[in-house]
C-alpha cells in the first residue's frame, strides 16, 4: 500500500515501524491509501483530518513576546501564530527566517524575545493551548487500509518508547534529507504521540482559513 507523507515529525513513527507492507513517498501529489501531514497543511490541501497523531509539536518559547521569530511566511508555524495573534489582539512583530537553525540563534542573541519552534528545542506554550479548536499538530487523511496503516503507526510509537535512539537512527536512514538524530529523538520525546479520532475540526479550519493564502 502507498502512503504520501511530509518528511517531518508526523511520519517518524511510521518510518520507525519499518513495515514492509507500506511504501512511503515524500511529497504532496498522487493517489495514496493515506496522507500524513501537519493539520494546517491537511486543511490547506482540502483533505479531511481523520486522526490526530502528534500534539504539542509547535510551541512558542519562552513565552509570547514583542518580537517573534518564525520559519517562512506561509508555513504552518506562521499560519498558527497569525491566527492566534488575530484572535488575541496582541501586537507582535514577526521576524521571518528561511533557515530554521537561525531561529534559536536570534533568540539567544536577544534579537527577538520569542520564537516559534519545534518541541525538540524545549518546552514552551503549545498552540493547542492558544487555539482551543486546534485538534493537534499533525494528522492523517485515510482513504484505504486504515487498520494496517494505524497498526504500523502504533508500532512506531512503541519503538520510540522502547528505544528512542535506535528508532531515531532508523528514521534518519529513511528520510530524503540529512537530519540530526537528536532532533528526531527530541521531537518524539517532547511531543504527545498517539492515534486520536477527530470528530470535528471545522472550528480549527475557520480559525486558520484567513491566513492560508496570504
Amino acid at each position: 500500500m502507498n502512503v504520501i507523507a511530509a518528511p517531518g515529525p508526523v511520519v517518524y513513527p511510521l518510518l520507525a515501524a519499518n513495515d514492509e507492507r507500506i511504501n512511503i513517498s515524500f511529497g504532496k501529489e498522487g493517489d495514496a491509501d493515506a496522507v500524513f501531514d501537519s493539520t494546517v497543511s491537511l486543511v490547506r490541501r482540502g483533505l479531511r483530518i481523520d486522526k490526530v497523531l502528534v500534539k504539542g509539536l509547535m510551541q512558542i518559547v519562552p513565552s509570547i513576546g514583542n518580537k517573534t521569530a518564525v520559519w517562512r511566511k506561509g508555513s504552518a508555524a506562521d499560519v498558527l501564530l497569525r491566527a492566534y495573534l488575530s484572535r488575541s489582539g496582541k501586537k507582535v512583530e514577526i521576524v521571518y527566517v528561511n533557515d530554521q537553525s537561525e531561529i534559536m540563534k536570534l533568540l539567544k542573541s536577544g534579537e527577538v524575545d520569542s520564537a516559534v519552534v519545534s518541541s525538540a528545542f524545549g518546552k514552551g506554550i503549545r498552540f493547542e493551548d492558544l487555539i482551543p479548536e486546534m485538534p493537534g499538530s499533525c494528522g492523517v487523511h485515510i482513504n484505504r487500509n486504515e487498520e494496517v496503516i494505524l497498526e504500523a503507526y502504533q508500532k512506531g510509537i512503541e519503538a520510540f518508547k522502547r528505544n528512542p535512539d535506535e528508532a531515531s537512527n532508523v528514521v534518519i536512514s529513511k528520510l530524503p534529507m540529512k537530519m540530526d538524530p537528536s532532533f528526531v529523538k527530541g521531537t518524539m520525546l517532547n511531543s504527545i504521540l498517539g492515534i486520536e479520532h477527530v470528530n470535528d475540526y471545522f472550528g480549527f479550519k475557520n480559525a486558520i482559513a484567513p491566513f492560508l493564502k496570504e
